[in-house]
């Protein structure tokens, strides 16, 4: 659904509801309000108006624009008007006791609507913003709030916004979380006159949920002679889904911050053709290469996006070299555990002998260099005969870890490498419905390995779909055995649902995240296996739930709950795989 299938009179409506609470008439509300069934939502609109009556409409104003250039604006949005609703909620209710009971009811049907849903408008909802505002409804009914992960529970209680605040403490906390929580570029709220133009002229491609506050540019606003608003679509707007020509866009943006493509536009429509099936129809998948064009772009956001890519960058190294001598311990200790693991695994190698099985083509040499090595034979070493990938979770739950993360991965490879163990190094993370599969380091980069330090953390992660993915850039092992290591906190949360699936008894879209999502991944795991690729995981501190990784992995994973315990913990598990690829 688009804000285009709200008739006129709906948004007239609207838009009388937002100016009577507010108790102005005539101003442009950037947020009008509406129910799934494209009627005005009373309560949200009144708290739309209470938001212009309570606070400061310049510094909302370009809160709200610093939002519109955000690579992820429409959740930004969705979670913004959680904390909006709570403190205009507190500082209006004070003089108007009766929204209790608005509050109240606006709840209610809130949960009643989920059993009146389309298949669509299930596929098209946010699965963040759809769990929040469903643990703050929650909240009203007296009910606890229901979130299972850690990090949206946490996030849930910073969205609480107060009501004894004023316009710019409310601006100031909604940007230190959604920087802290998403990367939101910037740390303060003013922008170029040149970039609010462009904020309030752009497009929006809306996502549906029970209980709707969209944005309102497309529309344009004016009074009658009575005083009612009067509303008419822009022309240059079209209905629809996102078109072919928002995809576009969205994949230039996509190339921008994350470098070129590494395959071609037709190899990569091929594979999302093969791998964007089923629970994963409708996605999208970006490799890259890590390669930059030479032309700069001229996206601000995605040059922003670069920028805070680099200064992380160089967070990971400055992070490596405070703690070098560790580290290299580490790799020296991780290294030695592989080659005592390796005088086990030893791997036939065929040589020219005087005894054994004969060779017919070697007669030449009993015949004209009277040499009595005509015969092969065979003799154990301890040369590898797999290939190890790591990959790396970069979705935005990996924010506080990334340091950490890079030299983890720095170690592991570098030890490998020593073994003379071929590997291959990618991270991956979700956005704008693409899986966005970034490549550091390949088999044969050796002198590469130093690429790992480029990774940082935004978005989400759809598991399930990285997964299929990995399996692609595995092809290029030079290996008959392929072990995958994903170092991750097992917890698959994408802003894309799951569409429905009859034949596994889901005949609505579920989010994916919590358990379809573990679920998902779950089966792609064994998938991999099913095809002959051993994969591990590696989870770093607390992170991530033991249920969902014991479900996802088996017990193939391993908890790093202190740096020191790296290289003990790491090459256990990796001896145990090893152990398990002699059959």
């Amino acid at each position: 659904m688009t804000d285009t299938d709200h008739s006129l009179s709906a948004r007239r409506r609207a838009l009388n509801m937002v100016w009577t609470a507010a108790g102005e008439y005539g101003f442009e509300p950037v947020f009008l309000a509406f129910t799934q069934d494209s009627l005005p939502d009373f309560y949200l609109n009144s708290i739309i108006g209470y938001v212009h009556k309570w606070y400061d409409q310049d510094i909302m104003n370009d809160l709200f624009d610093t939002i519109e250039n955000s690579l992820l604006k429409e959740t930004l949005d969705g979670l913004l008007w959680i904390g909006l609703e709570n403190c205009a909620f507190l500082k209006e209710v004070r003089e108007r006791p009766v929204l209790f009971e608005m509050r109240r009811a606006c709840a209610e049907q809130f949960f009643e609507q989920q059993l009146t849903k389309s298949r669509q408008q299930w596929m098209a909802q946010n699965s963040l913003v759809y769990a929040l505002q469903s643990a703050r409804w929650r909240t009203v009914l007296g009910k606890e709030p229901g979130l299972v992960n850690p990090w949206e529970r946490k996030l849930f209680g910073e969205l609480s916004f107060s009501g004894d605040w004023d316009a710019r403490q409310v601006a100031d906390h909604a940007i230190d979380v959604f920087h802290r929580y998403f990367r939101l570029g910037g740390s303060g709220l003013s922008l170029s006159l040149l970039t609010k133009f462009r904020a309030r002229a752009g497009r929006f491609m809306k996502k549906t949920l029970p209980h709707r506050v969209i944005r309102s540019e497309d529309l344009t606003f004016a009074r009658d002679t009575s005083g009612n608003g009067v509303i008419t679509a822009r022309k240059t707007r079209s209905g629809g889904l996102i078109s072919a020509a928002q995809e576009e866009r969205d994949r230039l943006y996509i190339e921008s911050c994350f470098g070129l493509p590494l395959f071609g536009r037709d190899e990569n429509a091929r594979i999302e053709e093969a791998f964007c099936t089923g629970h994963h129809a409708g996605c999208h998948l970006y490799f890259a290469l890590g390669q930059y064009s030479v032309q700069e772009t001229k996206d601000s956001l995605a040059r922003r996006t670069i920028l805070d890519a680099q200064i992380q960058a160089d967070r990971n190294r400055s992070h490596y070299q405070d703690k070098l001598h560790f580290y290299q311990n580490s790799i020296a200790r991780l290294a030695e555990q592989l080659r005592n693991a390796l005088l086990s695994y030893p791997q036939p190698s065929r040589v020219l002998s005087r005894t054994g099985t004969l060779a017919p083509a070697e007669l030449w040499r009993a015949l004209y260099l009277n040499d009595e090595r005509i015969f092969t034979d065979t003799f154990q070493e301890e040369q590898p005969d797999f290939s190890v990938d790591l990959m790396l979770d970069a979705s935005a739950s990996r924010l506080q870890n990334q340091e950490a993360i890079a030299s983890q991965a720095y170690v592991i490879a570098r030890s490998l490498r020593l073994c003379h163990i071929p590997v291959q190094i990618f991270s991956f993370l979700s956005l704008r419905g693409h899986t966005v599969m970034r490549l550091h380091c390949g088999y044969t980069d050796k002198d590469e390995d130093g690429n790992i330090f480029d990774y940082f953390a935004a978005g989400w992660n759809r598991d399930g779909l990285a997964l299929r993915a990995a399996r692609r850039l595995m092809e290029a092992s030079p290996a008959k055995k392929r072990l995958l290591i994903v170092l991750t906190d097992a917890s698959p949360n994408d802003d894309r649902r799951m569409p429905p699936d009859g034949k596994d008894g889901h005949r609505l879209s579920r989010n994916y995240s919590e358990e379809a999502g573990i679920e998902d991944t779950a089966a792609e795991v064994r998938a991999l296996l099913q095809s002959g690729i051993h994969v591990m995981a590696v989870l770093n501190g607390e992170d991530g739930s033991a249920h969902a990784v014991r479900k996802i992995y088996g017990d193939d994973f391993v908890r790093i709950e202190n740096i020191r315990s790296l290289s003990d913990a790491v090459g256990t598990l990796l001896q145990k795989q090893i152990e398990k690829m002699r059959f």
